[in-house]
């Protein structure tokens, strides 16, 4: 498919316009692409980012809204039985699994992105990397329910989430997920609350508590396989992105609506056997990693209780309401393993 083959008067069509995209999105080299799709070099980008804005960002392609999700009781329900029915009924009530995701970009411009911030180094992740990072939901089929793409690469996974409008959201709502028994499930990185419930911190192997802390692992690992899907199908993230910060962030919410987009239509009626196959090649793919490298899981920098015992301003009322109830939580579905004496695998 070439441009010239469907313009008229130097319009490009959106077949063109679309298959750039995808191919860009897919790691392509605009070099490449431009040739192959005979336009300008820097038409390419343009189309590239108009493309991404005006189609693949509008809601009425795919819609990512949390708030929305915690208002349908239908939807919470059937995501809470797929987490239990994965769990041997374990995690009850678990309606999506939250991570952080430190994306690879460039160094920040203080003229063309921080405009009034003078340090790019709060974009220098721990990992070694400038980046930004994204905060995300999945439910148990790896649908993104939520995600926050507003974050520094420095930032604590915790912190982002709290400075979220979704975080202050659930402590004006938290009722109405107490009230039907839902929480999401999030590793130690996060402070337990009533509607996020962390694992127990130095759980000694073989308790009960360590026992919990598997199941609650095994259903937590959903978000890192979300994670990875979408970093091995659009290859555009896996180098340091180089756009303005503004066009980064419209890129990575570009491919996780487009996740969501794919995840939908496997889950559909119309999936084929192909769809299904190339579904369990990534699951496969992420089980071997983590046979491979089983400490993976103990990585990261763990803020949770150990963030609040060091004492970090003083909590609320409501903080110390929500933490109480999350850790009763946390107890009652641990006290239902050893009844149902459930252990690690050995």
């Amino acid at each position: 498919m070439k441009a010239h083959e469907h313009t008229t008067g130097g319009f490009v069509s959106g077949q063109v316009k679309l298959a750039l995209t995808l191919r860009l999105l897919a790691g392509g080299s605009y070099m490449d692409l431009a040739l192959l799709f005979d336009v300008g070099f820097s038409t390419s980008y343009e189309i590239f980012h108009k493309v991404i804005k005006d189609w693949i960002l509008d809601d009425r392609l795919v819609k990512i809204n949390a708030v929305d999700f915690c208002s349908d009781d239908e939807q919470m329900s059937k995501v809470a039985l797929e987490f239990a029915r994965a769990s041997n009924n374990v995690i009850n009530g678990c309606i999506g699994a939250i991570d952080g995701w430190i994306v690879k970009t460039r160094k920040p411009s203080i003229k063309r992105d921080l405009h009034n911030m003078s340090d790019p180094s709060s974009y220098f992740s721990r990992k070694g990397f400038f980046g930004i990072n994204v905060q995300a939901i999945v439910d148990r089929k790896k649908r993104i329910l939520y995600r926050n793409i507003n974050s520094r690469g420095a930032e604590h996974d915790s912190t982002a989430f709290k400075q979220s409008s979704f975080y202050k959201w659930l402590l004006q709502n938290y009722e109405k997920l107490k009230s039907g028994g839902y929480y999401f499930i999030g590793d130690s990185a996060y402070s337990i609350k009533a509607f996020l419930i962390t694992p127990f911190d130095n759980a000694v192997h073989g308790t009960s508590e360590d026992n919990f802390n598997f199941f609650h692992s095994s259903s937590r690992i959903m978000v890192e396989c979300a994670f990875g899907e979408i970093d091995l199908r659009w290859g555009i993230l896996w180098s340091p992105l180089r756009f303005s910060l503004k066009h980064n962030v419209n890129v990575i919410d570009a491919c996780m609506r487009l996740h969501n987009f794919i995840v939908d239509w496997r889950e559909g009626e119309h999936c084929r056997s192909s769809d299904v196959d190339e579904k369990d090649i990534f699951d496969d793919d992420h089980r071997r990693f983590m046979a491979a490298f089983p400490e993976v899981e103990m990585i990261g920098v763990h803020g949770g209780e150990e963030e609040e015992r060091e004492g970090r301003g003083r909590p609320t009322n409501l903080d110390r309401e929500l933490t109480a109830f999350g850790r009763t939580v946390r107890q009652t579905l641990c006290d239902d393993v050893e009844s149902k004496k459930l252990v690690r695998p050995r």
